[in-house]
């Protein structure tokens, strides 16, 4: 009996000890090495968010180097099944828990604004960039990062999870360099 209760004790704490997202993926397009001035367009999927001590997702939160600009949100994600209330995209925010969040999209949850949404998806969120028109190059690195309301400050039940931020790409502008002719000194 005692080698039961170990082994469930076991089982128990490593699913309680899990990560909350599941199932990332993205597209871009156009895919490869960017060149100043060109427009990125980033698709991102979390397939499945699992509310661990009721931790509800609450904000996406889009992670650029400084060789991007012109971030602009094209879709947000949608709510299925979830609390009441809506996804904000908002470019800087502090949550109650001292978070500065942003650029991203965060849950407005109508019942406490503190709270995330019981949904656990699976969530799209679409975005387009565009590489600043630089003549050196730049860090062009592109992540999510997904907060739960106890990373927030919002919800204090127990452990949070908290996931590494999922990286898109991680690449640098690509410079075309000028070739001039010889100059001949006489």
């Amino acid at each position: 009996m005692k080698k039961i209760l170990c082994i469930l004790f076991l089982l128990w704490g490593i699913s309680a000890s899990s990560q909350c997202v599941f199932n990332e993926s993205h597209v871009i397009s156009p895919g490869g090495i960017y060149s100043p001035g060109q427009t990125v367009t980033v698709w991102y999927t979390l397939g499945a968010f699992n509310a661990i001590n009721t931790n509800w997702i609450h904000a996406f939160q889009i992670n650029l180097g400084v060789g991007w600009t012109n971030l602009t949100p094209l879709s947000g994600p949608a709510n299925p099944s979830g609390s009441l209330g809506n996804w904000t995209w908002d470019l800087q925010h502090t949550f109650i828990g001292g978070l500065n969040f942003g650029p991203g999209w965060r849950f407005e949850n109508i019942i406490n604004t503190d709270w995330g949404t019981s949904s656990v998806g699976p969530f799209i969120i679409s975005f387009q960039v565009t590489v600043d028109s630089v003549c050196t190059a730049e860090d062009l690195s592109i992540s999510i990062e997904v907060f739960d309301d106890c990373t927030t400050g919002g919800w204090s039940n127990g452990a949070c999870c908290v996931d590494p931020a999922y990286n898109i790409y991680n690449g640098i502008i690509q410079i075309t360099p000028t070739i001039t002719s010889n100059i001949n000194h006489y």
